[in-house]
């Protein structure tokens, strides 16, 4: 059967006005050609075309320069589409990466991952048998380069100095996302996401944070500033009447220390706030680390009175008989698996088994990056007691988090049915 245009997975970028230049391996020579011809009727410059890999593998150790776009089939005489992909990965500057491919589709989706894994930027990808017009079109507004743009304004690791300095001016605190009960539509609590500004106000987000943070000895400090503003912040939305919990991230390695676990405890006594209103969460890779230090450590907090909730589920592969060894009362399920669910059989698998192994343990269950109607509508029918995600809000700072949710509160709130 022919696949039509709908069947070809591009990336929409604004018309380029340079010449763009692409290389074509394809097993079936014809059908190269009609490719490489469909490209050229779209304003690209074909350099090489090859039916085998043995050709392709000289040219890029050989050559300074490699084309913007690479379009390549997965299974030749000589190789496979994946060692054509660890080959490209050890260039400075692969071309991105567009399959055309009669494997099956979940072949087709692991070689796009492998390429993502390996930074290399995807240009689409196609099921074959396909018309070669479909694939020209696809990519006739791509633009090649993202990825290399994004990497040229990746922002330095901060060192101690920049750190110690964002905790001396206070410029680290949370942003709230809010956690949606779906039986009742109700904002029910928040998650403390770590945030803070740089001297020129610019906004430095967790993945330059959290690791620049451990890397230097200084996560328990921050996390412990993080606690506070947070316990503030539902502190305050409780005595306005406002029943709503909030959730902080917690490394492993912080909760392993006693005094940090005291802390915690003496943060929400202080505040005359019962610990049932705050979440720990840690992640699945956390939770399933040292088992006698992470049973000691969660049992701790929950003694406390902490709840205790499991974030990104499913990345980490876990042992399931684990799991259910440590007391947890949450299961976040990984935003990678909501995104795009209604449209990916795997995912739907994965989030309805997560759903259901939740639930039998007793536990609320939290699909984590719900942005769509149609994501909404599946992780409902799934099963999922509660959502996160763009749908409902994006993070906002604690001051206007309070603000939304008086407003929410005054409002209601309808979701997409």
């Amino acid at each position: 059967m022919s696949a039509v245009l709908s069947d070809v997975v591009p990336i929409s970028q604004p018309v380029p006005t340079r010449r763009r230049t692409a290389w074509i391996v394809i097993s079936a020579s014809a059908q190269a050609q009609s490719i490489a011809q469909a490209m050229r009727d779209h304003g690209w410059q074909i350099d090489h075309i090859a039916d085998d890999l043995h050709s392709i593998h000289r040219l890029i150790t050989g050559l300074d320069a490699l084309p913007d776009v690479l379009i390549t089939g997965l299974r030749f005489a000589d190789g496979d589409g994946f060692q054509l992909i660890r080959q490209l990965a050890k260039r400075p500057h692969p071309p991105a990466l567009f399959i055309a491919s009669h494997q099956q589709r979940a072949v087709i989706k692991a070689a796009l991952a492998l390429a993502e894994a390996c930074r290399i930027e995807v240009a689409g990808s196609a099921e074959q048998p396909i018309e070669a017009r479909a694939i020209g079109q696809s990519l006739a507004t791509f633009e090649p380069g993202r990825m290399g743009r994004a990497q040229q304004i990746a922002r330095p690791p901060l060192e101690r100095d920049d750190l110690l300095s964002l905790l001396d001016r206070g410029a680290l605190y949370p942003w709230m996302q809010p956690k949606l009960r779906l039986s009742s539509q109700e904002v029910v609590g928040f998650e403390a996401l770590m945030r803070a500004h740089d001297n020129a106000g610019a906004l430095i987000l967790p993945d330059r944070l959290i690791s620049a943070l451990a890397c230097h000895g200084l996560l328990d400090e921050a996390t412990m500033r993080m606690a506070r503003q947070t316990v503030d912040f539902v502190a305050t939305a409780l005595s306005e009447g406002m029943a709503i919990s909030a959730s902080i991230n917690v490394s492993m390695q912080s909760l392993s220390n006693f005094a940090f676990c005291r802390e915690l405890a003496l943060i929400v006594e202080r505040a005359q706030l019962d610990p049932s209103w705050i979440t720990i969460e840690i992640t699945e890779t956390d939770a399933m680390a040292d088992m006698l230090s992470v049973i000691e450590n969660a049992a701790r907090i929950r003694m406390l009175g902490f709840n205790l909730a499991i974030d990104d589920f499913g990345t980490a592969y876990s042992s399931l008989f684990q799991l259910s060894r440590i007391p947890f009362s949450e299961l976040k399920i990984e935003r990678a698996f909501i995104s795009g669910v209604d449209e990916d059989s795997g995912k739907q698998a994965i989030v309805r088994a997560c759903s259901q192994l939740g639930t039998s343990l007793g536990l609320h269950v939290v699909a984590e990056g719900v942005e769509t109607a149609e994501e909404l509508d599946f992780v409902r029918q799934a099963g999922c007691s509660h959502i996160q995600g763009y749908l409902v809000a994006r993070p906002m700072p604690a001051a206007r988090a309070l603000d939304w949710l008086r407003g929410f509160n005054e409002l209601r709130f309808d979701l997409p049915n």
